[in-house]
């Protein structure tokens, strides 16, 4: 099968993001944007640390980026996400929409077990929005 117009979104950026970052659960069609949910990466004395991180990218031209956060959306904080076969680790899967704008989005926790945190929609665009570079 032939993809064909290939584009760069965007790569490592710095801080929590810095070493790799790669995507998460299918963009969310929003007003504002698509709403990309992706994993970033560094690395520290300790070894590697997985965040979660989001971007809103044009409705029409989804390789260009509206908007993408310096500040991470959620990182591993809790013990079941700190420690397991690959310690410090949030990595986002899947994200379910609710009617009432509720986002559930579904992570791996240090490659050990899956979890789910939730949040309004609305309150996850507007922080994209105010917390990027």
């Amino acid at each position: 099968m032939h993809w064909g117009c290939h584009r760069f979104v965007f790569g490592p950026m710095g801080g929590w993001q810095g070493l790799k970052t790669g995507p998460g659960p299918a963009p969310i069609e929003t007003d504002e944007g698509w709403l990309l949910i992706y994993h970033g990466v560094w690395r520290s004395c300790n070894g590697y640390l997985y965040c979660i991180g989001g971007a809103l990218l044009d409705l029409d031209k989804p390789w260009t980026v509206l908007y993408r956060t310096k500040d991470y959306l959620l990182a591993p904080t809790e013990s079941y996400e700190r420690v397991g076969d690959v310690p410090n680790v949030c990595f986002p899967s899947a994200a379910v929409m609710e009617p009432d704008d509720t986002l559930r989005l579904y992570y791996g926790c240090a490659d050990t077990c899956v979890s789910i945190a939730e949040a309004k929609l609305s309150d996850v665009v507007e922080f994209v929005k105010t917390h990027s570079f």
